[in-house]
C-alpha cells in the first residue's frame, strides 16, 4: 500500500512566493474511492481502488472502468488556497487501456470558487497510452485563487476503452530544496518478527538530491537515524529508502512516524511533506496461509479451454495447497449457462473484462502456468495473521454452514465470504472443447456481497447459514464443496481462505496440559488453575520465557509475554472450534513469594465483550490495574469504591483487567473492547 492523503496547511499569504509548497499530494493508500476531500462527478461506480501498479507508481491506484456510455467523468481535487501565484506544477501518473475509436477524451481543467472548468492539457488516444507521467504548468486564471481545484476527466463514448489507471497527483510550487515523504507502502501493516522501516521520498525541489537523513519513531520513543548517500534523485523522481535499524515492538498497534531530518547536509526548505505516520500491528500469533485461487471463465472462451488444459492439472497437483473458486462468466456470447448473477458481482469487484482472468488472494495473476507458479510461490511467502474453520451438513437441498474467524490482530473493512461450489460438472458444456469443469461456484451465502466484518484481535466471530439450494445448477447434490475466505474491501488483499468439512463435530477443549517456565514444569499446575504468581529473586531483568501444551493437540494456543517485570504473561487457548475459549495468567513478582492461585469467580465483570462500560461486581476498595494484551499499563485505579469503570476511551482490542482485593487475592481478566 502506499501513503495516505497529505493535504498541507498552507503557510500566510507571502509563504508561497517566499518558500513555495506541495499543496496536494494522492497516492490512493487509504483504499478509499473517492479519496478523503476529493469528489466524484459522472460515473462515481466506474472508478474504484486497483491492487495494481499499472500506471506505473505503486499499488494501489485509481482505476476507471469501462460502461456503455456517452458523457463525462471527473475525479475533482479538494479545494486549496494558492493565493500569491500565478502559476503551480501539476503532475501524475496514468496508463490509458485504449479499446477502439473513437475513443473518450483524457484531461486536466481547473476551476475557481466552483466555476466553470478550464481544460489545461487534452488528448484523444488511438492506442494504449502509457504508463507515462505527465508533468503541467497551470498559469491560467484560476491559479492565485483560495478555492483553487483541479481534476482529471474522461468525456466521450465510455465504452471505447477498457480501463484507465491514474496515481500520484502532485500539485505543487517547487522550491530550491524540497524533499518530500511520499509513502511508507513498504512497511508491512501487521509483522511478526522485527522488520524494516521503508518508505519513498520524492524529489519536489528544483536541485538534485545528492544526501538525504531519515529518522523514524515509534509510539513517540527513541528516534532512529539513517543517513543515504550517493543519491542522485531529479526533480520530480523519488528514491526508495530502507533505514538502518529494524522495528521491533510488542503485541499491538503502534505509530509509526517517519520524517526527513536533512537534505543534502540542511533543512529542508518545506517541511510540511516531511512527515509520514502509519498504523502497525504486531500481530499475537502467526500460521500458514492457504493461498485462494478465483478463476473467471466460461465454457464459449476457447482461450479459456487452453489455459485451464494447464492450469486444471496444476490445480489437482496442488489440490490440498490451495483455496480453488471458479465463476462461470455470460461471455463470449452466448456465455456459460452456468452463469450467475453473484458470479457477476465477483467480476465487477475486480473489474474482470475479459476470460480466462486469474486472481490470487486478491492480485491479478497472468493466465499461464509459469505465472500460477510463481503466484503460488509468491503466496506463501505472506503470513496468515487469522484462522478460518467451518462446517456444513446437507439435508436434501438445503446446506446448514458454520464459520468461525479467529483474527490475531484488529482488522477493518473486511469482508467474509461462503461460496458453495460442485467439485465437477458436466452439463454446462458449450463452444470451446471442454467437457468438465472443476469448483464451479453455485451459491455465494448470504449474497456475493458477503459478511461485513471488523475484526477484534483474539475475538472469535461465528456465523451460521441455511440456505435452500434448490433452482441453482447443482447437478450431483453428494458433489458439493464449501470454501470461505476472508477479503479486505479496499485493496482487495485476501487475508485467509480455508474448505469447509462436512458432518464433522469440532472439539471444543480448550485447556492446557502443561505450562513451563525456560523449560521447566510450573510448580503446582492443574489443567483447571488459570492463574499462577511466579516469584523472581531481586534484580531479575529478563522475564522468564513460558510455554504450554495444549490438552487437545488441534487446539490453538496464542502466549503474548509480559512487556515488562513485574508483569504478566497471558496464554489464550481456543478450542479446535476456534470459539471455545480459556485463559491463563502467569504472573511474575519480584523478591516475593509465588503462589498458585486457583481460578476465583467472586469478582463479575460484565459485559464483556463490552463497548466500553464494565461493571464489576464483589471489588470494593480493591486496586485496579488495566494493561495491554503486550503489558503495558492503560488505567490504575488505587480504592475502587463504584460500580463500574468506562473504558470508552481506550483503542478496541483486547485488555487484562487485575482486581487486588483488600486480603491482597489478586483476581485477572480478559476484557475486551468493541
Amino acid at each position: 500500500m502506499k501513503s495516505k492523503l497529505l493535504l498541507f496547511a498552507l503557510f500566510s499569504a507571502l509563504a508561497p512566493a517566499i518558500f513555495g509548497q506541495t499543496f496536494l499530494w494522492e497516492s490512493f493508500d487509504a483504499g478509499q474511492m473517492p479519496p478523503t476531500g476529493w469528489t466524484l462527478n459522472g460515473l462515481p461506480a466506474q472508478w474504484s481502488i486497483g491492487n495494481s501498479n499499472n500506471s506505473g507508481g505503486l499499488a494501489p491506484e485509481a482505476k476507471f472502468t469501462y460502461v456503455n456510455q456517452n458523457t463525462t467523468t471527473r475525479l475533482i481535487s479538494p479545494m486549496v488556497d494558492l493565493t500569491g501565484l500565478t502559476t503551480v506544477k501539476f503532475s501524475f501518473k496514468f496508463f490509458y487501456d485504449w479499446y477502439g475509436n473513437p475513443a473518450p477524451k483524457i484531461g486536466v481543467a481547473t476551476r475557481s470558487h466552483t466555476g466553470t472548468w478550464t481544460s489545461v492539457w487534452e488528448t484523444t488516444p488511438t492506442a494504449n497510452l502509457g504508463p507515462m507521467q505527465k508533468d503541467l504548468d497551470i498559469a491560467n486564471a484560476d491559479v492565485g485563487g483560495t478555492e483553487f481545484q483541479v481534476c482529471i476527466y474522461l468525456t466521450g463514448n465510455m465504452y471505447n476503452l477498457d480501463y484507465v489507471y491514474f496515481d500520484n497527483f502532485l500539485l505543487f510550487n517547487p522550491l530550491d530544496r524540497d524533499g518530500a515523504m511520499i509513502s511508507l507502502s513498504s512497511t508491512p501493516k501487521y509483522f511478526s518478527d522485527p522488520i524494516p522501516v521503508n518508505g519513498t521520498i520524492l524529489n519536489a525541489g528544483i536541485t538534485t538530491i545528492t544526501d538525504a537523513e531519515v529518522d523514524w519513531q515509534l509510539d513517540g520513543g527513541l528516534i532512529h537515524n539513517s543517513t543515504f548517500s550517493g543519491l542522485s534523485i531529479a526533480t520530480q523522481e523519488t528514491y526508495d529508502f530502507t533505514c538502518t535499524d529494524l522495528l521491533a515492538a510488542v503485541i499491538g498497534e503502534h505509530n509509526l512516524k517517519v520524517w526527513i531530518k536533512n537534505i543534502n547536509g540542511s533543512l529542508d526548505n518545506n517541511q510540511e511533506n516531511d512527515t509520514l505516520s502509519k498504523l502497525v500491528t504486531r500481530v499475537c500469533l502467526t500460521v500458514p496461509k492457504k493461498p485462494l485461487f478465483e478463476e473467471f471463465t466460461s465454457s464459449t472462451c476457447a482461450p479459456c479451454a487452453s489455459f485451464n488444459s494447464g492450469f486444471v492439472p496444476w490445480c489437482d497437483t496442488h489440490e490440498n495447497d490451495i483455496t480453488l473458486i471458479k465463476y462461470q462468466m455470460n461471455w463470449p456470447s452466448p456465455g456459460d449457462p452456468y452463469y450467475t448473477a453473484e458470479g457477476g458481482v465477483r467480476k465487477d469487484f475486480y473489474g474482470v473484462n475479459a476470460v480466462p482472468d486469474l486472481y490470487c488472494n486478491g492480485g491479478n495473476v497472468a493466465t499461464s502456468v509459469p505465472d500460477v507458479q510463481v503466484a503460488f510461490d509468491q503466496a506463501l511467502t505472506q503470513i496468515g495473521m487469522m484462522d478460518l474453520v467451518a462446517t456444513h451438513t446437507m439435508n436434501g437441498h438445503v446446506i446448514d454452514i458454520t464459520a468461525t474467524v479467529l483474527p490475531y490482530a484488529n482488522f477493518t473493512d473486511c469482508n467474509l465470504y461462503i461460496v458453495v461450489m460442485e467439485r465437477i460438472t458436466h452439463n454446462n458444456h458449450s463452444t470451446n472443447g471442454e467437457t468438465s469443469f472443476e469448483h464451479v461456484m453455485m451459491k455465494m451465502i448470504p449474497d456475493a456481497i458477503g459478511t461485513t466484518l471488523n475484526l477484534v484481535d483474539r475475538v472469535p466471530f461465528t456465523i451460521s447459514e441455511s440456505v435452500d439450494l434448490t433452482g441453482t445448477n447443482v447437478e450431483e447434490w453428494t458433489d458439493l464443496i464449501v470454501g470461505i475466505f476472508v477479503q479486505d474491501q479496499g485493496f482487495k488483499l485476501v487475508y485467509q481462505s480455508a474448505y469447509s468439512t462436512e458432518n464433522v463435530i469440532l472439539g471444543t477443549e480448550a485447556r492446557l496440559a502443561s505450562i513451563s517456565k525456560d523449560g521447566t514444569p510450573l510448580a503446582g499446575f492443574s489443567s483447571d488453575m488459570f492463574d499462577y504468581d511466579v516469584a523472581l529473586p531481586s534484580g531479575a531483568v529478563i522475564v522468564p520465557e513460558i510455554t504450554a501444551t495444549p490438552i487437545d493437540p488441534n487446539s490453538v494456543v496464542i502466549i503474548v509475554p509480559a512487556n515488562e517485570l513485574p508483569g504478566t504473561t497471558t496464554i489464550d487457548v481456543f478450542g479446535e472450534d476456534l470459539f471455545t475459549h480459556e485463559l491463563y495468567s502467569v504472573n511474575f513478582t519480584i523478591g516475593g513469594v509465588g503462589i498458585d492461585n486457583p481460578k476465583v469467580k467472586n469478582v463479575v465483570a460484565y459485559p464483556n465483550p463490552s463497548k466500553g462500560i464494565v461493571f464489576l461486581l464483589n471489588a470494593d476498595h480493591a486496586a485496579i490495574t488495566i494493561t495491554t494484551a503486550g503489558g503495558n499499563v492503560v488505567r490504575t485505579i488505587t480504592e475502587f469504591t463504584g460500580t463500574s469503570i468506562d473504558l470508552g476511551s481506550l483503542p478496541k482490542g483486547v485488555y487484562i483487567l487485575s482486581v487486588e482485593k483488600p486480603d491482597n487475592t489478586v483476581i485477572r481478566k480478559k476484557i475486551v473492547l468493541l
